[in-house]
């Protein structure tokens, strides 16, 4: 059967990417720092202030003041007086109270949905410089007026905004607006991906990998499409239609490299992970290749009522890749019992999941085959909870092959949701439901090679605390072996039993989750001598990417009052989302 037509590398049309992209809203912006005076009241007593202050006409007070209602933070949460403090600081040129003016008349929040109102607040914003503005006007003339367009995605550019960088790289790209250049598309291309812009990180894939305006390379296409693949799919693009959604296309793609061997050596079953991650977000070619995979046998076991579910989820989708999944469908012998089991799990399939064979336990899941005879408890792990519904994270590597997975003390088991070989991540459902959860931090990108952080697990469990172990290191690198950018390099020392622990800052938000240490006996042979606490974590960037694809909710820091806490407190808030997760075989 010819399945190359469907194992292509997703492309797609520029202009049409472009046309699907949407800016970030305006009440996301943070607010100025609080002095150390303010930082040490009560939040009553902060509040009351900021209220006097905007009350007194004081622009900075009155924006913050909207933003407080905005978010609901220290206030209940209301637009309509939102609107109405950043009314009075527009009104005395503030730009960024005008650009959120802006954004709730374009998106009618607070007021009635008025775009001339919009362009007009967003005006008045940019000509002072706000980036935002600027973009979200180059958002709106795209298509009625290409040059105006660019004109706003240039002055944005220029400051470094990465949304603004990659739409003019797209412009240069399409030659809308501009006279297309290719030299200047990769330019702006490449600033806006060192930024961790995930469409140019594609888009810079997809160039490479087709050799537009420069020599074909296979390699380098890999590596801008795994800096997109491993940013999941964010919630920024879940209004974008799947087969548009950069990281989940850079998923497929990697996917067909690996399993053509260009770029990367030849490998079918991390093909077929890159797949798996491709099809749980809905892409149909990818829903279609996992169906040929497990047909054929080819990077995964030969499973006919798999192929046959995934075939049908492609063919539901109505697109030219369901024509082909429907034929490859039908030509496939199942009994009644098997075909009904197929159609059971297409039809139960939600987004984020990876299709499981009735009665297939974490063993068979991690590839381990289970034996007869009494379980028997072989390793524990650290997992540590991120819902209220008791949705926990640990390592891929913590769950592999294990036959049951049990809280420390427990006897009832844990669910193992999903995994991800790749990003070394498991999701699991603890029993019952919990009010203790870790804060993951607003902006695990802004973390910095220096920055002191601290780790809660239980390492060594059986030997040290059943309390768990806090100990402090600091980022030594921003990426992990290899220049992984999955994962960052911290001196936090780690122990057997650490892998899944929160890496946290020093305002307790979660900013990686442990993973992994070099190992002494394997660098003393390889270089004759001992590392120093070289240790790595799946970086914050990653975990967020992996909760957003199984549409697991989580909470982020970045109150207007967080502050940093001593060690003692860190300890003590980790231990109350924390736990020893026990492998059992």
């Amino acid at each position: 059967m010819p399945l190359r037509n469907i194992c292509m590398r997703a492309t797609g049309k520029l202009f049409l990417i472009l046309m699907f992209v949407t800016a970030v809203g305006a009440c996301s912006e943070s607010s100025p720092p609080l002095s150390k005076q303010e930082a040490a009241l009560p939040a009553e007593n902060r509040l009351a202030q900021l209220q006097k202050q905007a009350d007194s006409g004081d622009a900075d007070a009155q924006f913050n003041l909207g933003v407080m209602y905005r978010k609901g933070e220290g206030v209940p949460k209301d637009a309509n007086k939102a609107v109405e403090w950043w009314q009075k600081a527009a009104a005395q040129g503030y730009a960024k109270a005008q650009y959120s003016l802006g954004w709730m008349y374009y998106n009618g929040v607070g007021v009635p949905k008025d775009t001339t109102k919009a362009v007009e607040w967003y005006q008045k914003a940019a000509t002072q410089g706000n980036a935002s503005a600027q973009i979200n006007l180059g958002e709106i003339y795209l298509g009625k007026d290409n040059a105006k367009a660019v004109d706003w995605f240039q002055k944005a550019a220029t400051q470094g905004d990465a949304d603004a960088q990659y739409m003019l790289g797209t412009m240069y790209s399409s030659g809308l607006g501009v006279s297309k250049d290719a030299a200047k598309a990769i330019e702006w291309y490449l600033k806006a991906a060192t930024q961790g812009n995930a469409n140019a990180q594609y888009s810079l894939g997809l160039i490479y990998d087709n050799g537009e305006g420069v020599p074909k390379d296979a390699a380098k296409a890999v590596e801008w499409y795994q800096k997109a693949a491993a940013q999941g799919d964010a919630s920024v693009y879940d209004s974008l239609p799947v087969e548009f959604r950069p990281t989940t296309r850079a998923q497929f793609n990697l996917g067909v490299m690996y399993r053509d061997g260009e770029g990367v050596p030849k490998d079918v079953a991390k093909a077929v992970e890159w797949f798996q991650k491709a099809a749980a977000q809905g892409h149909p070619k990818a829903q279609a290749v996992l169906g040929a995979a497990y047909y054929k046998g080819e990077g995964a076991p030969k499973d006919w009522v798999l192929a046959y579910a995934w075939f049908n989820l492609a063919a539901a989708q109505g697109k030219e890749t369901a024509k082909l999944a429907k034929r490859l469908r039908d030509v496939l012998t199942l009994n009644s019992t098997q075909c009904a089991e197929a159609e059971r799990l297409s039809s139960n399939w939600k987004l984020g999941q990876v299709l499981q064979r009735e009665g297939e336990s974490a063993a068979d899941a991690g590839g381990a085959a289970s034996g007869g005879g009494p379980l028997a408890k072989k390793g524990t792990g650290t997992a540590f909870v991120v819902s209220t519904e008791g949705y926990a994270v640990t390592n891929h590597h913590v769950v592999a092959g294990c036959k049951e997975l049990r809280v420390q003390g427990r006897s009832d088991s844990i669910q193992l949701i999903t995994r991800d070989a790749v990003s070394d991540l498991a999701l699991l459902k603890m029993p019952g439901e919990t009010r203790a959860v870790a804060t993951l931090a607003p902006d695990p990108a802004s973390l910095r090679q220096g920055q002191d952080i601290v780790v809660f697990g239980f390492p060594l469990d059986s030997v040290l605390s059943s309390g768990g172990n806090l100990t402090p290191g600091v980022v030594s690198a921003i990426t992990g072996l290899g220049n992984n950018s999955n994962q960052i390099q911290i001196t936090a020392p780690i122990q057997p039993g650490s892998s899944g622990s929160p890496v946290m800052d020093k305002k307790g938000h979660v900013v990686g989750v442990v993973s992994m240490k070099l190992s002494d006996s394997a660098m003393a042979k390889a270089t004759g001598s001992l590392p120093q606490n070289v240790n790595f974590a799946i970086s914050g960037q990653t975990l967020k990417a992996f909760l957003d694809a199984n549409r697991v909710p989580y909470k982020t820091g970045g109150s207007f009052f967080a502050r940093e806490k001593s060690l003692a407190d860190l300890g003590d808030e980790a231990r109350k989302w924390t736990t020893v997760v026990e492998c059992w075989k």
